[in-house]
């Protein structure tokens, strides 16, 4: 706000510095147009007394140009002040700018950049306005054909802080110009480049071009639809004279209101007109301009289509030269690529080689694993029948149990026999002894006894050969003494000495098995132990066969890659025979890449080796294991051999004892049928 104070009255000063009748203390004077109308030239005022208009005629004595003086400026008759004060702005308004037009081109940026707001003027007194108003003014006296003189009023008249004051404003107002200064200040900064800075300086003329043709366009449409308008108006203002001149001549009535409001509506239309010859003499001025621009650019549109040219040109050495660093790049690639197949080709081969000499490793590992799956798969069948068998052996065990309780209990009944014959045998032994003295009362005896003897004698013999008969049984006793007792007693004893030793034996044997049982037990307590064992076996013999599909699967899909590398190999051939002599002098850097490809293939290397190594020494761990289970196995069946062949042994002992059992069975209970069984040899048959 202060800046602009300052300005306001800096151009206040110049303002007094020409001749006026009265000085202007504020920019509320300036408001009416007359002083801006006296700053043009002194007026000669000459009134034209009309009905309608009051025009005062000034004539320019000495002014800027006084050619370009307003002649006539309207007075204030109706009642809106601000509409003459308009009108005569505008007559002031026009007349500078023909004057700016016509004696000072180069400030028609200035005029145009800085359009004033009239009604803004006229109606409210804005001082932004005013200053942009006066602005233009100290710009056509700075820089119109008497610019000397009023240079050296502004150096004389004014103070040394006015006239920094003026030289800021027309600076600021010098600023306002065309952009196309800027323009070519910005590509005078670019001829580094002169391609881009033509393309830049094309594209601005002809975006000012595209911009220019488009405003002419827009003004002569304006101009033609106000020519148009103006014509109407002025026929619409001659009828409107020729209504008035009529009803003046009328002799009907007073017409006084109705000839105001056609004076007001003639005033509506003269303003209507006046803003419209404005817009005209402004677009006659834009006309010109664009008519000046136009022939100033016609040149640099023939500069513009050589620069068009010469662009083209450049554009397409541009695209050749571009194809060929393309093609440079290509070929470029095409080699690092041949070399780098060569490279992978020969990694690869040397992978091939290893990764089957690993096939044939593999495949060792997995026969044999196939050959330990099969005899643990024996082995397992194997430990199945023994375990059955061992279930035959406890069931024969408990029935060899069973049947030696029943030998013991029948040598407990042979021993109750043998006692009770030895009892008996000494009874009869007694008796004998008696019946030798005393026949008679033997005899009677026996018939009190019911003849037990003589019908266990069935009754053959009679009471007289009593002593034949005595005799002969005396014989007989003696004989079965002699025979049955030694000989059957003896018999006796040796079965049942041979009775004992096999129970004896039998017992042993049974502790044995039983003892072998446990052992058994053990050992298959220990077999499912050692069964996770297997389990581990099993799980690295499942983790071989996996090492072993992942390294065929790599082998296949080297294989692949071989064969493709193998088919881009002989294409590449087939092109880079015509670049075997760039492949020359690039062999130095092939070689650095080989060396570091045959670093990472012997990395490479020992990570399979380690690979290797590791699978090598789950195998031995494998074969450890085996080996200790085909020793478990065959201790296993060495002693179910030995098992069986006890058991075999222990079935002969049993059925012979059963047979020497079942013929004692067979002898009669009867001592008596037994001792004749014995002495005759009818009852052997």
């Amino acid at each position: 706000m202060a800046n602009d104070r300052v300005t306001e009255l800096t151009l206040l000063n110049w303002v007094n510095t020409f001749p006026l009748v009265t000085k202007v203390g504020s920019i509320g004077d300036l408001s009416d147009g007359t002083v801006f109308s006296k700053m043009l030239g002194e007026f000669k005022k000459e009134l034209i007394i009309n009905p309608v208009n009051i025009w005062l005629i000034l004539s320019a004595t000495e002014d800027i140009n006084s050619d370009y003086a307003v002649q006539c400026l309207e007075q204030n008759t109706g009642p809106s002040k601000w509409i003459s004060n308009k009108k005569k702005l505008e007559a002031v308004y026009k007349s500078l700018l023909r004057y700016i037009g016509e004696k000072c081109p180069n400030l028609d940026s200035v005029a145009f950049e800085s359009r004033v707001d009239l009604n803004a003027i006229a109606g409210q007194d804005d001082p932004q306005e005013t200053i942009k108003l006066l602005t233009i003014f100290l710009m056509a006296a700075v820089e119109g054909p008497k610019n000397r003189d009023y240079i050296n009023l502004i150096t004389t008249k004014l103070s040394t802080p006015a006239q920094e004051e003026i030289k800021k404003v027309i600076l600021h107002a010098k600023s306002l110009g065309p952009q196309a200064t800027k323009q070519s200040g910005r590509s005078t900064s670019l001829k580094t480049d002169p391609v881009l800075a033509l393309e830049e300086k094309h594209a601005a003329l002809y975006a000012e071009y595209d911009n220019l043709k488009k405003k002419h366009a827009d003004f002569m449409t304006r101009f033609e639809r106000l020519t148009i308008s103006h014509d109407d108006l002025i026929q619409h203002s001659n009828d409107t004279d020729s209504q008035l001149k009529s009803l003046q001549e009328s002799k009907d009535g007073d017409h006084a209101i109705f000839i105001k409001k056609q004076m007001e509506r003639i005033q509506e239309l003269e303003e209507i007109i006046a803003s419209q010859e404005q817009e005209l003499e402004a677009d006659r001025i834009l006309k010109e301009k664009q008519t000046r621009e136009l022939t100033s650019l016609r040149p640099l549109t023939t500069c513009l289509t050589q620069y068009q040219d010469e662009l083209k040109e450049l554009k397409e050495e541009n695209l050749n030269l571009t194809k060929k660093a393309n093609k440079v790049e290509h070929y470029l690639k095409k080699l690092e690529n041949h070399t780098s197949l060569q490279r992978e080709n020969a990694e690869l081969r040397e992978k091939i080689d290893l990764l089957e000499e690993n096939q044939k490793d593999y495949d060792k590992v997995f026969e044999e694993n196939s050959r330990y799956r099969k005899t643990a798969t024996e082995y397992s069948s194997r430990f199945q029948e023994q375990e059955l068998h061992i279930v035959e052996i406890s069931s024969q065990k408990n029935a060899l149990k069973q049947e030696v309780q029943l030998l013991n209990y029948k040598i407990l009944e042979l021993n109750e026999r043998q006692q009770h014959d030895e009892k008996f045998i000494n009874d009869l032994q007694e008796q004998l002894r008696i019946s030798s003295g005393q026949l008679c009362s033997d005899s009677l005896t026996m018939g009190k006894r019911g003849m037990s003897l003589e019908e266990e004698l069935e009754q053959v013999e009679d009471i007289p050969n009593l002593a034949s008969e005595n005799s002969r049984l005396k014989a007989e006793i003696k004989s079965i003494q002699n025979n049955t007792t030694n000989s059957e007693v003896a018999q006796l004893n040796i079965e049942l000495a041979e009775s004992e030793r096999a129970r004896k034996q039998l017992e042993e044997r049974y502790k044995e098995l039983f003892e072998k049982h446990m052992t058994e037990q053990q050992q298959s307590n220990a077999l499912l132990k050692i069964s996770p064992a297997e389990k581990l076996v099993k799980k690295t013999n499942d983790l071989l066969n996996k090492s072993v599909a992942n390294t065929r699967k790599l082998y296949l899909e080297t294989s692949q890659e071989l064969t493709a590398t193998k088919a881009k190999l002989t294409q590449l051939q087939s092109e880079s025979s015509a670049r075997d002599r760039e492949a020359v002098e690039k062999n130095q850097a092939v070689a650095a890449l080989l060396s570091n490809g045959i670093l990472t293939l012997n990395d490479k290397t020992s990570v399979i080796n380690d690979h290797i190594k590791f699978l090598e020494e789950h195998a031995l761990h494998n074969q450890h294991y085996e080996n200790t289970n085909e020793t478990m196995l065959r201790n296993l069946t060495r002693e179910n051999i030995l098992l069986t062949t006890a058991w075999y042994d222990l079935t002969n002992r049993i059925q012979s004892n059963h047979v020497v059992l079942q013929r004692r069975q067979d002898v009669p209970k009867s001592l008596l049928n037994k001792q004749r069984h014995i002495v005759n040899p009818v009852g052997r048959r």
